[in-house]
């Protein structure tokens, strides 16, 4: 974690230098800061630059840079924290600067000791090469053997070979370059060096991905073809490309076959002797040829021939590079394989799509497969099997777990007492596993540094949590874990190290929002142990997941606490010495705790407590100035105090207000003072303009220049002085009660300027009750403009004429239009041609539309279609029917007649080619008779009712 404590270090020198503390007197000592920033830069150049290494000396460096790190931020939070507003002191930058000279010191000594480190490896793999050498006269007999052998075949009949094949299963593999050879070295035709397993045996769950593959490696396209099995750790690519490989069918396809294992540490000569010892008989001069005569001889060994090889386990896209040259593409049907754990590999290798990604096994397949593994072919006892369904649920799908735990329980006795005792520890019994361990630790040891403390961040929540992905970037944020990215906002950069850890297969995504982004994730249980484990060790993040009576004293010294399903008391929080530097305290689930225990924790960075409901704002709070990150809740008395501008560097303000939605607060006009805030989301919050506010600050600093998120306002008025202070705003959700906040109508809110909010791309606009607008209020009409920037657009309760919809069709960018509750009137709708161009995503909900006239071009790219409460609508314009890209149409409680058209459209879609075009049918109603089964590819479903 060396890498991710300076990150936050420098983050944190970065935010003195360039706004210092405004309720602070202290000076700030440029030059001493900038020469720290550049130190410290350089040791994040080296750490970074050494991710993938796992030497004990670098190990230990990296502790000692931790370490340091810690101690340096520390020094400085806490004087500044307990600094007399009257003194004048700058000491303790120099302080700071102190704890990581000794450090620098050391590095000058040990750098050069790592650079011969890794020349010493080098020297270590030439020795043990030369050692090889004594290998050569046992694998020059072993060729020897199986020439003879394959001699024997020819000359013998049928009736023998079978013989021959069960005593070649006892040969002896012997490969000295380690790399795996699953072919016999001296034949043409590819044949396995022993039978094919048992394929039940290696897919029980994969069937269908066997088949797939199996299909595309012997489809008639004669080019060259790269075949990318991508997955987690554990999830089975090895096993199921191995029973690919031995497949009788694919073995009298192919001339030639090989199969080499790269790993993490790759040799390239090392993989080129291995595929030429599977192609043909190694010399004895081989060992003269360069790297670059082996692969020419390799490329002229292979060409002509209908090839298959099967590189397992890439970890590195140079490897690919430099290995794709060395296969010929002569138009001879040839296959390649890859196995990896990394998307991003399999997306560059198999650049024609042929990527197969791997799943999670399904309950019923892991069942089987979990069966398989204790009972063989027999059946499960019938007294074993509703434990035996838990266990394999608790396997969360992954083979390799399912594996370890059938091996475990096949030795175990036939008990369900001895059977609950496995399934109360399913997790804790793999992890336990030394094999798997490796297996499971390997994704995570590969990890780029800066995605390390990201990755072991997912501890903090429990096991089968739905973690809001906008909730965790935040977080990310507000830790200091992402570095500023010249090319994109931190939020920016958040997000593509979500998507990164998603791809590595750390990391697995739960739902997507309607831009297709990432809305909720989860870790499986195993990784998650892992998290937790390592987390632990590297003083990262303690997690207490049960009742305790007293909290643990050796969690005082981790960085971060986590709380799960505790009903924390204050006693369980002991006022010690190293409690002081802890930096974070989140709260998951119920818990009641008293504000007072907040005050123990002196330098807290983030406090998330949305699950702690307090009567009225912590007051206690306000005295933790190096805050970030702030969630509560609130239950009756949700006055925000004037003095939270004291928190000067918060960055995520998160209050969750419970009382009636009509029901509304100010927010104080001093919250313009925080420079830093990025997120505020608030419930019911009015937004009050500066203008004519007595601030003790220059009144060019009243403003939030870097707010990306402003979520739950109230009746916001676009005035100019409003929008040059929210000018960078990203997204915005507001609500408007006319009856209450308007007195000469919808005018002074000044909609019309909503159009200089340059960088809005989300936009949520709901103006409540909808009943009141259309019954009441007829003669206010809205004039809306929207920014050219829009993506994400909701619209609640507008009541606007759907022919205004055009400003909406107009949008250059808008992907997602959401129109609820009433937000247009009138019976007919037709958009206008043009309108709509990169529309994905529509929602018509609540609406009195009777007669929609639209076709396929009216919305070109359109992809998802849902229609909620439409009871008026007659029908789905048959036009749709002949969009390429629509995907889905889902209907909730509309009328039969709308469900006869989406089902001429699903025909219409299937006429075309579209098999995987989808309608779905969700009815509230429990006398849903008239909601049909419409169709093979048409789903029901009933959520409610």
């Amino acid at each position: 974690m060396a890498y991710a404590a300076l990150n936050s270090f420098a983050m944190t020198l970065d935010q003195y230098l360039q706004n210092p503390d405004p309720y602070s007197n202290i000076h700030v000592e440029k030059r001493l800061i900038e020469s720290l920033l550049q130190k410290i830069e350089f040791l994040l150049v080296l750490l970074k630059d050494s991710s993938d290494k796992s030497s004990e000396k670098l190990t230990y460096l990296e502790k000692r840079i931790r370490d340091a790190a810690y101690e340096a931020e520390d020094i400085i939070d806490l004087q500044l924290i307990n600094h007399s507003p009257s003194t004048r002191c700058s000491s303790f930058w120099i302080k700071a600067i102190n704890c990581l000279l000794p450090l620098f010191s050391v590095l000058k000594k040990d750098v050069p000791e790592l650079e011969s480190y890794e020349k010493e490896m080098k020297l270590r793999e030439c020795v043990l090469k030369l050692e090889n050498e004594d290998m050569r006269n046992i694998v020059e007999e072993f060729d020897s053997i199986t020439e003879e052998v394959k001699t024997f075949r020819d000359e013998m009949g049928s009736d023998v070979l079978e013989e021959v094949d069960s005593a070649m299963e006892h040969v002896p593999k012997i490969d000295k370059f380690g790399l795996y050879d699953l072919q016999s070295r001296s034949s043409l035709r590819a044949c396995g060096s022993k039978r094919a397993p048992n394929p039940y045996n290696l897919v029980v769950g994969f069937s269908d991905d066997l088949m797939k593959i199996k299909n595309h490696l012997t489809e008639d396209s004669s080019k060259l073809e790269v075949i990318s099995i991508v997955g987690m750790g554990g999830i089975g690519k090895t096993t199921l490309v191995t029973s690919v490989y031995n497949d009788q069918y694919i073995i009298y396809h192919f001339d030639m076959r090989a199969w080499v294992t790269v790993s993490q540490s790759y040799h390239t000569r090392n993989i080129l002797l291995g595929i030429l010892g599977s192609v043909t008989r190694l010399t004895d001069n081989i060992d003269d040829e360069t790297d670059d005569q082996l692969g020419d001889r390799l490329y002229k060994t292979l060409i002509g021939m209908r090839y298959l090889i099967v590189i397992d386990d890439i970890w590195s896209i140079h490897a690919w590079e430099y290995m794709k040259r060395i296969f010929p593409d002569d138009n001879s049907g040839s296959r390649i394989i890859l196995t990896t754990r990394l998307a991003e590999i399999a997306a560059y290798a198999s650049s024609s799509g042929s990527i197969h990604q791997m799943s999670l096994l399904n309950i019923d397949n892991s069942w089987s497969l979990l069966c398989f593994k204790i009972f063989g072919e027999q059946p499960c006892p019938w007294k074993l099997r509703e434990i035996g369904e838990k266990i394999a649920l608790k396997c969360k799908g992954l083979p390799l777990s399912l594996v370890v735990i059938g091996g475990l329980l096949s030795k175990t006795n036939m008990t369900r007492g001895a059977w609950h005792e496995i399934a109360r520890n399913v997790t804790s019994i793999v992890t336990s596993s030394d094999q798997c361990l490796e297996i499971l630790k390997l994704s995570y040891n590969y990890l780029p540094q800066h995605l390390k403390a990201c990755f072991l961040y997912m501890g903090v929540f429990p096991e089968d949590y739905g973690i809001l992905a906008s909730q965790l970037t935040k977080l990310w944020i507000s830790e200091g874990f992402i570095k500023q990215d010249p090319c994109g906002s931190l939020e920016v950069v958040a997000e593509r190290c979500l998507e990164e850890l998603v791809k590595r297969g750390m990391v697995l995504v739960s739902k997507h929002d309607s831009e297709g982004k990432i809305k909720l994730c989860m870790v499986h249980d195993l990784l998650r142990d892992i998290c937790v484990t390592e987390a632990n060790k590297e003083k990262f993040l303690h997690v207490t997941e049960w009742y305790v009576n007293i909290f643990p004293e050796s969690s005082y010294s981790q960085r971060r606490i986590s709380i799960h399903r505790n009903n924390m008391s204050n006693y369980l929080f002991r006022s010690t010495p190293s409690i002081a530097f802890n930096r974070s305290l989140i709260f998951i689930g119920q818990h009641n705790i008293s504000s007072n225990v907040f005050l123990k924790f002196k330098l807290l960075r983030v406090l998330d407590a949305i699950k702690v409901h307090f009567y009225k704002f912590p007051s206690e709070i306000l005295e933790l100035s190096n805050l970030r990150y702030v969630a509560l809740s609130l239950r009756y008395k949700g006055d925000i105090p004037a003095s939270i501008s004291t928190l000067w560097k918060l960055e995520t303000l998160i209050i969750c207000q419970e009382f009636d939605m009509l029901r509304f607060k100010d927010i104080p006009v001093e919250i313009w003072k925080m420079q830093h805030l990025r997120h505020v989301e608030l419930t019911n919050a009015c937004f009050l303009d500066p203008v004519g506010a007595q601030f003790d600050i220059n009144e060019k600093l009243v403003s939030l220049s870097c707010l990306h998120t402003l979520v739950g306002i109230m009746n916001l008025r676009f005035t100019d002085n409003m929008l040059k202070r929210i000018q960078n705003v990203e997204k915005l959700v507001v609500s408007y009660v006319p009856s209450v906040c308007l007195g000469e109508g919808w005018a002074e809110c000044h909609f019309e300027n909503m159009i200089n909010l340059h960088h809005l791309k989300t936009l949520k606009f709901q103006v409540y009750p909808s009943v009141f607008i259309i019954s009441s209020c007829p003669a206010l009409t809205l004039k809306l403009a929207f920014p050219r920037t829009l993506k994400i657009l909701t619209l609640s309760g507008c009541a606007m004429p759907w022919h205004d919809l055009t400003i909406v069709g107009s949008l250059p960018h808008l992907e997602v239009l959401k129109l609820r509750d009433h937000a247009c009137l009138g019976p007919e709708w037709e958009p206008n041609e043009g309108e709509f161009c990169r529309l994905k995503h529509l929602v018509l909900e609540g609406t009195n539309l009777k007669h929609w006239k639209a076709d396929h071009e009216s919305f070109p790219h359109l992809q998802r279609l849902i229609l909620r409460m439409c009871y008026e609508l007659v029908e789905i314009p048959s036009g749709m029917g002949e969009s390429p890209t629509l995907s889905v149409i889902e209907l909730f409680d509309c009328k039969d007649s709308a469900l006869t058209s989406a089902q001429q459209i699903l025909e219409m879609q299937q006429s075309l080619g579209n098999d995987d075009f989808r309608v779905v049918v969700n009815s509230k109603w429990k006398d849903n008779s008239s909601i049909r089964f419409l169709g093979p590819k048409f789903y029901q479903y009933r959520t409610r009712g």
